[in-house]
């Protein structure tokens, strides 16, 4: 196990959890408004393809959101509490996973743009593909930053022996 090093005057996460849970929103009531599109482009009065490509699009946009501030905030408390190398592969992996989403995300805007460029169009062709690999190292990236954090806060040290019980004490008559 390497040396811990501890950042003075880190601030609490707060704001990025804040932007990890509006991402939660976002991604949530686009999936809930994907599940009935015709319902949903009636009381919009869109067109139902043009609102799916935009309830991707959204849905995407949560899950950057969910994933940046939640790989923010645990960096942040690696930061406060010692850094740990598992905590800056964590780092690592996370942004690749944030990059790898913002990737396929930027495709689907400039599909809902209508921009029309042969890379575009075989983005889009392995968007699912790279949903999946983005999450994934999203994920993975979470998990290292939990191991580092953990690391930093001492939780896999071995636990110290139990002190020794106090000898008994004499009870007095009286």
């Amino acid at each position: 196990m390497g040396s811990l090093v501890a950042v003075e005057e880190v601030r609490a996460p707060r704001g990025w959890l804040g932007l990890a849970f509006f991402g939660v929103f976002v991604y949530l009531v686009s999936q809930i408004f994907r599940q009935y599109p015709f319902q949903v482009a009636g009381w919009a009065n869109v067109d139902a393809a043009d609102l799916g490509r935009f309830l991707a699009m959204t849905a995407g946009l949560g899950s950057i959101l969910f994933f940046s501030g939640l790989v923010a905030a645990l960096w942040r408390a690696n930061l406060a509490a010692g850094l740990a190398p598992a905590g800056v592969r964590g780092l690592a992996l996370g942004a690749a996973g944030v990059g790898v989403l913002l990737l396929f995300e930027i495709a689907l805007l400039f599909d809902f743009l209508r921009v029309q460029l042969p890379a575009i169009g075989s983005l889009l062709n392995a968007h699912e593909i790279g949903d999946i690999v983005g999450n994934a190292l999203a994920f993975a990236g979470l998990a290292s930053l939990g191991v580092g954090l953990a690391d930093a806060v001492g939780l896999f040290r071995k636990a110290e022996q139990p002190a020794e019980a106090l000898p008994p004490t004499q009870e007095g008559t009286g």
